[in-house]
């Protein structure tokens, strides 16, 4: 009891990523919106119900609510109007966690009107959206701040963070799973029959790299042992670095070489989360330092 008595207390002092939280909180809104702008041409196609996408079933179930999705599918753009409202209140600080409330129920529904787009990041997407509901991501980038109740705000958005960070631990740690039990990346082959798809053929280079074996082992290899030892090394300090910069690499190609853009900036994003508001204020200050001492060495030259 008084060890769990004493994380209430640490999770209670301060809000340890306030400053990355609202950083977050305004890249996702930017997000949100990029995608809805890339897809705008499409909306009476995927979101209406028309053509090929006609909804066999018009009741969907959004947060545990099912009701007809009728009156929405066929007001989607007054629907689609009220969204991007909410997403720059959020994006603002307007409204704070009851409009990232309103803005995570709204793009369930969004997400439950054609299920058949959705990837990796919206399912992430959706469960961030979540945690920003109890988190204060208000310190920073946003107008106003919370001034009652800090050590509450300060405990949820600790326990917040928290969960985002173990989120994405299981993610790594499943399809690291699920990769060991699949032939192609048991046998360290699925690089190969990845980059000759169609789909993914971002660079002019995928057919030829994949023809080189060296490449497509030790491609297919390395991104399965990242995935599974990701969970375990990223808690410690001493690895943290390594293995975040080892991730970031690994989604950089695969959003330059698959063309999964989107999917692959918001896990890079969500790395941040296991840095805390001293890691950051610190870097900035030895980068600020560095800039000063170019600056003098190009003035006395």
């Amino acid at each position: 009891m008084k060890k769990f008595n004493e994380v209430i207390k640490n999770l209670s002092q301060e809000n340890n990523s306030s400053f990355y939280l609202g950083f977050f909180r305004v890249f996702i809104c930017f997000w949100l919106l990029k995608k809805l702008i890339f897809q705008w041409k499409l909306i009476p196609l995927i979101y209406s119900g028309t053509d090929y996408l006609i909804p066999a079933n018009k009741i969907i179930k959004a947060s545990f609510i099912s009701f007809n999705s009728g009156p929405i599918r066929d007001n989607i753009y007054l629907f689609l109007g009220i969204y991007v409202l909410f997403i720059i209140f959020l994006m603002v600080g307007i409204g704070k966690n009851l409009v990232a409330l309103v803005v995570f129920l709204l793009y369930d529904i969004l997400q439950k009107l054609c299920p058949q787009i959705l990837n990796g990041g919206d399912n992430l997407m959706r469960f961030v959206l979540l945690y920003l509901v109890f988190a204060d991501s208000f310190n920073f980038f946003s107008f106003g701040k919370y001034k009652r109740f800090l050590e509450i705000r300060n405990y949820f958005s600790n326990l917040s963070v928290l969960s985002l960070k173990i989120h994405l631990c299981i993610i790594y740690f499943i399809s690291a799973i699920h990769k060991i039990h699949s032939d192609v990346w048991f046998n360290g082959v699925a690089t190969y029959y990845t980059m000759n798809i169609e789909r993914f053929n971002g660079t002019p280079y995928n057919l030829s790299l994949s023809k080189n074996s060296i490449f497509v082992t030790l491609s297919t290899y390395s991104t399965w042992f990242l995935e599974l030892s990701y969970p375990f090394l990223v808690w410690f300090k001493a690895s943290r670095k390594y293995i975040i910069t080892l991730m970031i690499i690994l989604h950089l190609s695969i959003a330059i070489f698959m063309m999964l853009y989107d999917f692959q900036i918001l896990f890079i994003v969500v790395q941040g989360f296991f840095f805390v508001n001293e890691e950051f204020v610190a870097n900035a200050k030895i980068r600020y330092s560095k800039i000063i001492n170019l600056r003098l060495r190009l003035n006395k030259n």
